[in-house]
């Protein structure tokens, strides 16, 4: 049979007590506590805590069985085994106010058969005052609880209370971290496929160009059948063509999408060549000139081309939409070898816009903040998210009615 820490002696008479063995108790009591509150710390998930601190109690107070019940759901609670049973939310809110003795009275009438021959001390733990779970002590023999052991309980039922109600915390900040990672990434495709609009003359240019190659020699095609090279001359610029359209629909497709950074070789001079022809249409619109400086030795730098193909656009776009009655827009790109074995690039679009507020400059960076009538304020956001995820680094230089420039810093080896 289990003894709780304590021993009853003899020798002093019926009631008497040897108090070498009650310092000897609360000895042993004090150090099983702390060596099962280091335990409970270290646990992880509800069921383990709960279930450690029954045993940790059991073992505290010499009764030899125990179980739980613990609420699964808003009158849903779990008992052993695979057994649910119903209590109104009213009367558990009722009972997480009640003591241990008026507890396991009120149990005993809601859950007789589970009770029964077992239920003779109920431990409440309670989380943000609303009662959470319920240890149940019992079985034999009844023994005496002394006040350092019950003190000792209610620690541990307070301390289970912390645990868990950090725990809950825990698990609703991962939930609402996922959701807004969700939303993030959501949004970031919107951003994307909004973005297309205003690259959609861009890309009618680009895929028009061969096209009327493709049809030019397809109406010459019927006079000069006969003719071997011209044959063989239709055929390897109609193949190019296509490749040349296929090219810019996989383009259009990967710029779509959202996923992690594919880093590949990426040669950045041509690589903003082609997005200011993309938007070329856009800024003659615009009455928008661009001004490139960029250096012929420039070192292929790694990167995913769709995602800072994504950053550029979005940059360009705000800075066209900076200046309504036309203006300048640099395109600069300046080598940063300032650190060994670790050559950057830094990529610079300044433009001659209306500029920033200062009051407005520690949000630009903050999701859904914007200073525009329309848009979802997560251009900036999704820009950073991913130079960051290139490991890279993004600022904001701005003067109000004086034009802002933006810089980031890509790695020119991979990272």
């Amino acid at each position: 049979m289990r003894t709780g820490p304590f021993t009853r002696q003899r020798s002093l008479g019926k009631t008497g007590w040897c108090y070498l063995g009650i310092f000897k108790g609360s000895e042993d009591l004090i150090t099983n506590l702390k060596q099962g509150i280091d335990e409970l710390s270290s646990l992880e998930t509800d069921d383990h805590i709960l279930n450690h601190a029954l045993n940790l109690i059991l073992s505290l107070s010499g009764y030899p069985e125990g179980f739980l019940i613990k609420k699964t759901g808003e009158d849903t609670w779990y008992i052993k085994g695979d057994k649910h049973i119903h209590i109104p939310l009213s009367v558990s809110d009722r009972l997480s106010q009640e003591g241990s003795s008026s507890l396991i009275s009120e149990l005993k009438e809601l859950i007789p058969e589970e009770l029964k021959g077992i239920g003779k001390w109920a431990v409440p733990i309670n989380v943000d005052n609303k009662l959470t779970a319920v240890l149940i002590l019992g079985g034999g023999n009844e023994p005496e609880i002394f006040q350092l052991q019950k003190e000792c309980i209610e620690f541990i039922s307070g301390y289970v209370s912390l645990l868990l109600s950090n725990y809950y915390n825990r698990l609703q900040m991962q939930e609402m971290k996922s959701h807004y990672e969700d939303l993030i990434i959501k949004t970031e495709i919107a951003e994307r496929l909004a973005s297309l609009g205003t690259i959609a003359a861009g890309l009618a240019h680009e895929i028009k160009n061969p096209l009327v190659s493709i049809k030019t020699l397809a109406e010459l095609l019927p006079e000069r059948f006969e003719d071997p090279e011209f044959r063989t001359h239709f055929t390897n610029i109609a193949i190019t063509e296509i490749d040349r359209i296929e090219c810019i629909v996989s383009d259009l497709l990967d710029f779509a999408k959202s996923s992690e950074p594919r880093f590949e070789p990426l040669d950045l001079n041509r690589f903003l060549d082609s997005i200011i022809l993309m938007l070329s249409s856009q800024l003659t619109k615009r009455k928008i000139i661009v001004l490139k400086r960029l250096p012929e030795d420039l070192p292929i730098i790694y990167a995913d081309h769709s995602q800072i193909k994504q950053v550029l656009l979005n940059l360009f776009i705000n800075s066209m939409e900076a200046m309504p009655d036309g203006g300048e827009i640099t395109v600069e790109v300046i080598r940063d070898d300032g650190v060994p074995d670790d050559e950057k690039v830094i990529i610079r679009i300044k433009d001659t816009g209306y500029g920033i507020k200062d009051d407005d400059k520690i949000h630009l960076f903050k999701p859904f903040f914007t200073t525009k009538g329309s848009g979802t304020g997560l251009g900036l956001s999704i820009c950073k998210r991913i130079i960051e995820k290139h490991n890279g680094e993004i600022e904001i230089e701005s003067d109000y009615n004086n034009g802002t420039a933006v810089s980031f810093k890509l790695h020119v080896r991979k990272q």
